[in-house]
């Protein structure tokens, strides 16, 4: 099976696999559920089944993670063939103003920065008025959280790479 692990909502799809029940006599069908319910009739033949739906079906799958399953049934006979994950993106095409391109670590690394250009002005850590405390994550906290941040966000972008060094002693 080649399933997709993405689909962008909007977009016409498809795949082709073989498989042994292709024969023109069973039914292949996948059901998806996440976060909305979606199901999927696949045509199958001369040892191929075939997955297409078009982009004005696709427009309206709600994005999220979907778990999926494969069946192929014939009669009363419903065998499961295959399962998996994949996500449904929303349909780019649609997005209005205000969409935010960042990814979580970007936008946790940016809100983190923000907090601690804050701290600096104001270096209270707790304080209590009128018998109510408040509690502020220690400015140490937000660095090691910083840095973990950091690393998320060039992994995303594939310079996650770090130069280690290595020591060792030479006999002589």
């Amino acid at each position: 099976m080649n399933e997709p692990k993405k689909i962008s909502a909007g977009t016409s799809i498809g795949w082709t696999f073989s498989h042994e029940l292709a024969d023109g006599l069973w039914q292949f069908s996948y059901a998806l559920r996440g976060p909305g319910v979606i199901d999927i009739d696949a045509t199958a033949a001369d040892g191929l089944v075939t997955v297409t739906q078009q982009a004005d079906v696709t427009a309206s799958w709600v994005p999220g993670l979907y778990d999926w399953r494969l069946y192929a049934k014939k009669g009363a006979d419903r065998q499961l063939i295959s399962s998996g994950q994949m996500e449904i993106e929303a349909d780019f095409a649609s997005l209005g103003a205000g969409h935010d391109p960042r990814s979580h670590a970007k936008r946790m690394l940016d809100a983190i920065n923000q907090v601690l250009e804050g701290r600096i002005l104001s270096d209270h850590e707790s304080y209590t008025i009128d018998d109510r405390r408040l509690d502020r994550i220690p400015i140490l906290e937000l660095h090691k959280l910083r840095r973990v941040y950091i690393q998320k966000v060039r992994s995303e972008k594939g310079n996650g790479f770090r130069l280690k060094r290595v020591l060792t002693r030479l006999p002589g």
